[in-house]
């Protein structure tokens, strides 16, 4: 699932489309048997409908039955050509990126704008927040998914200075949708101390490169790769810590294209930057542009996909096996990830915390907590959090968390002024969030003093916290107890532990590895 640009076939009268009659008859004056429309790539919304994906139509009519779409319901879906036949209308498919076949318009979720119920916002008087961002998608009579700002909504923002609970109507079409947005009441919520934790000394300095050296071995660029067909084993320089390979991921699950002439909300790929792991699957954000905050959430069953390689091949696999494969890959719709790199799973529910990395970590500024169904990967709730010292006049923004149950999340950043690196942790109560300082860390963990992963280890109770080829393992009152140096001259985008293993994702082709050894405290 996810957003097509609103002309490729919402607009009956684009200019990105030509027409292709075919007529069994030579009399002119009969209804034609097909009549084709080509448009530029969309995006559809599947559903669990048993409809069958036929190879072609020809005369009128479907032929040879290649796939059953409800096997398609959580993939990433795209179109380019309508066929109109006296018996239905049937579009042309490419599911994550391979080009399928025909199946029938009614198999999609048309008339559908996809919001959670309830949205739950902190007050905060420096916070407006989009109605917007609840939209996990939308569709029209087509089932063609709509730009978001296409919809119309009865509220341009909310004032979060103002408690109270507003409701928020969105329409299209016939389509039409409401969300309870609520105003929290607590002056006191989010306001913490941050000044009365003593940051523990670490004179480790570890360094790390500024620019990335390395790739998988057949991974050039983003538009010039081919599959990788042997395991990496990456060891630390100290030996306590080995990664090897466990899953190489697609570069791209929609339709490959010039990047320059393809638009965010169409691509799903190629840029991975956080993880999550939950019960055997990887969830991993995967983002078109370092520039954009909205993109998709893509998780990957590996309780099923075992072998190491095989996700490279989905355009070349036999469309048996494909059929099989991408029941095994969700991808959400193009929702609110923020830069994707702090996330979590629970159960039911993977979480991101909406962010931008832009933002200074002493802004006042409230961030959204996204709630994603694991079902199918829509949004399910929203929360927004803050975390002032004192008061608005020194806050603390957070490019880096990990949510680790329904009702806490750990979150880190480093303190510029303090010079240091420092944790914190919310608690939820009802729907309010309240933080608390839990420990720091003397200077940043590496030189540079930027995060790019961030977990937590329940067994052992530490956190691990990622940069490039360092990761640092870290009590909860920010006492550095190990480190770990490598050399892989690639970034690391993502951490998560689950089985009692750490598990990272490697750029220059998404590459997820596990350790070796199990965790210790």
């Amino acid at each position: 699932m996810g957003y097509a640009k609103p002309v490729s076939a919402a607009d009956s009268n684009s200019n990105n489309k030509t027409e292709k009659t075919t007529d069994s008859s030579s009399k002119s004056k009969k209804a034609p048997v097909q009549t084709s429309t080509s448009y530029d790539l969309m995006v559809k919304v599947g559903s669990g409908k048993h409809y069958n994906v036929y190879k072609k139509i020809s005369n009128g009519k479907p032929v040879t039955k290649i796939a059953d779409a409800s096997d398609y319901q959580y993939s990433h879906i795209q179109s380019d050509q309508r066929i109109k036949t006296q018996n239905g209308t049937y579009w042309r498919i490419y599911v994550n990126g391979r080009k399928v076949g025909y199946v029938n318009q009614n198999y999609f979720t048309r008339n559908t704008i996809a919001v959670p119920k309830t949205v739950s916002l902190v007050r905060n008087s420096h916070y407006n927040f989009d109605p917007t961002d609840a939209i996990s998608y939308v569709t029209n009579y087509m089932g063609t998914v709509i730009d978001s700002e296409e919809v119309n909504v009865s509220k341009d923002m909310i004032d979060c200075s103002n408690p109270g609970t507003y409701k928020v109507k969105y329409s299209y079409g016939n389509a039409k949708a409401t969300v309870k947005v609520t105003v929290r009441k607590s002056t006191r919520e989010g306001v913490a101390d941050a000044d009365s934790v003593q940051a523990k000394p670490f004179s480790g300095n570890l360094k790390s490169w500024k620019t990335y050296y390395g790739s998988s071995a057949n991974y050039v660029t983003k538009t010039d790769f081919a599959p990788d067909k042997s395991r990496h084993t990456y060891d630390s320089d100290s030996g306590n810590l080995t990664f090897k390979t466990r899953f190489f991921q697609p570069v791209l699950l929609s339709v490959a294209r010039d990047i320059k002439d393809d638009d965010y909300i169409n691509r799903v790929g190629h840029i991975p930057e956080g993880i999550t792991m939950s019960d055997g699957w990887l969830y991993t954000s995967l983002l078109s542009s370092t520039t954009i905050t909205d993109s998709h959430i893509v998780g990957y069953n590996l309780n099923h996909l075992t072998n190491a390689f095989n996700g490279q091949y989905l355009l070349d696999m036999s469309q048996k096996k494909f059929n099989s494969y991408v029941k095994n890959i969700k991808v959400s719709p193009y929702i609110p990830i923020g830069h994707g790199q702090a996330m979590g799973s629970t159960d039911k529910y993977i979480y991101v915390l909406n962010n931008d990395n832009k933002v200074s970590y002493k802004s006042n500024l409230s961030e959204e907590l996204i709630q994603i169904r694991k079902s199918d990967m829509c949004i399910n709730k929203i929360w927004t959090i803050k975390c002032w010292n004192g008061g608005d006049t020194e806050g603390r923004y957070f490019q880096n968390g990990v949510v680790v149950n329904d009702h806490k999340i750990y979150t880190t950043t480093y303190n510029k002024s303090k010079d240091q690196t420092e944790y914190w942790e919310f608690n939820r109560t009802g729907d309010n969030w309240y933080p608390t300082m839990l420990g720091a860390t003397k200077t940043g963990i590496v030189t540079n003093t930027y995060t790019q992963g961030f977990t937590y280890d329940p067994k052992n109770d530490n956190f691990y916290l990622a940069f490039n080829d360092v990761i640092a393992k870290i009590a909860k009152n920010g006492e550095v107890k190990d480190t770990y140096q490598f050399h892989t001259g690639r970034e690391i985008e993502g951490i998560a532990v689950e089985n009692n293993r750490l598990y990272t994702n490697l750029a220059q082709r998404a590459e997820l590895l596990e350790s070796t050894q199990k965790l210790t405290k």
